[in-house]
């Protein structure tokens, strides 16, 4: 079952398979403009994707979504958001990049205090699961750089010996340079701090190259860029790139890379959204394999929706509850004003008997709801009494 009413869980869902990067960065801006309600936003270089526990008044978001995306709504979006946690919706299927982004995610909603009770659960739940799922690998996960060293080779045949430069030394490019030197090519490394360059350098055995290595870039066989921002070079690298055989595989979202030398490499440019667009993974997962996960996911949502079976009821109950009291208190207010002499050992006498019926009353239904597994008292309850 799914949260009734006000707390119908929703997942607005975009995906670099059916809406284009332009499309995700303005559904993202929107996000982060107009918030709506508690909150999670997960934006990833392939997806961006709210969840969200709406209240009362909250603004239409089916309306928010591109052409392209999803609007889930209860079960479909709670096993969407398990779904990406275990990495089944990865392009690289169980990749470990997801679970770290889901959890900044969540750290970040939480900090921001939008993070709604039943998402909090939910992603604990989601997160468990894609732990389990990674603890089940054997050796180091493939990532999306592992995906662009693929291609490359699909156009230019293996890539051991050749010289690749990796633009950008964070966490992708750092995962580009290993890709690249487990496939035995010769790496070079260029970022716009130098320092981190060096670092990568050290760690990895890769030669350092400048942020913009001008008409000799030519020489590199592959370049795979992962930037969070443009890569700014001159014109003496640009034509080196445009005149010459060198694939550009673009990891950044936005596009580091300009429209403009884009156009002029042609299919020799490979964006980001293109990998997730791309014939599967070479070293695929078996079906034996998706099916563990398949289960995996089965499990957790079932966990969950279980938890929020009794949750709902527990709160059914504390209405029922609140509204007793409140009936109560209405009633005796009448009551005193009709008997204004009444001395203040009888009211009190009076008021302990009228909440001692109103507990005994309840008592039953009350504990029904809290045991409630499968939603039936509080459907029942919420029907018969308004809630």
């Amino acid at each position: 079952m799914t949260p009734a009413g006000p707390e119908a869980l929703i997942a607005l869902v975009t995906h670099a398979r059916h809406v284009p990067a332009a499309e995700r960065e303005r559904f993202a801006a929107r996000l982060r403009d107009r918030p709506a309600g508690q909150a999670l936003i997960l934006e990833t270089c392939h997806r961006v994707e709210a969840y969200v526990v709406p209240a009362v008044g909250d603004l239409p978001l089916a309306e928010w979504i591109p052409a392209g995306g999803n609007f889930l709504v209860g079960e479909a979006a709670i096993r969407h958001a398990i779904s990406v946690a275990v990495g089944r919706d990865s392009v690289v299927i169980g990749e470990d990049q997801i679970l770290h982004q889901l959890r900044e995610a969540v750290d970040r909603a939480r900090g921001e205090a939008r993070l709604h009770p039943i998402l909090e659960r939910l992603f604990a739940v989601g997160l468990r699961a894609g732990r389990r799922a990674r603890s089940w690998r054997d050796g180091t996960g493939r990532s999306l750089a592992d995906v662009a060293l693929s291609v490359v080779e699909r156009q230019i045949g293996l890539v051991g010996d050749r010289e690749i430069l990796i633009v950008g030394a964070g966490k992708m490019g750092r995962l580009a340079v290993r890709a690249s030197a487990a496939a035995g090519a010769s790496v070079s490394v260029a970022n716009r701090s130098p320092g981190r360059s060096i670092a990568v350098a050290a760690e990895s055995g890769a030669r350092i190259e400048a942020f913009d290595p001008g008409p000799t870039l030519d020489r590199f066989a592959a370049v795979i860029v992962a930037l969070g921002g443009p890569w700014t070079i001159g014109q003496g690298t640009i034509d080196s790139l445009a005149a010459g055989s060198t694939i550009v595989v673009d990891l950044s979202v936005p596009a580091a890379v300009s429209p403009s030398l884009a156009d002029r490499l042609r299919s020799r440019w490979i964006s980001a959204d293109a990998l997730a667009l791309a014939e599967a993974d070479p070293v695929s997962v078996d079906d034996r394999s998706l099916a563990r996960l398949d289960e995996l996911i089965d499990a957790a949502a079932a966990e969950f929706c279980a938890w929020l079976d009794v949750r709902d009821g527990r709160a059914a109950a504390a209405v029922l509850a609140a509204r007793a009291d409140r009936e109560r208190h209405e009633e005796l207010d009448q009551l005193w004003r009709q008997l204004p002499d009444l001395d203040a050992d009888t009211r009190d006498a009076i008021e302990r008997m009228s909440g001692h019926l109103t507990q005994r009353l309840l008592r039953e239904p009350l504990e029904r709801l809290g045991r409630d597994l499968d939603g039936r008292h509080e459907r029942a309850a919420r029907e018969l009494f308004g809630l």
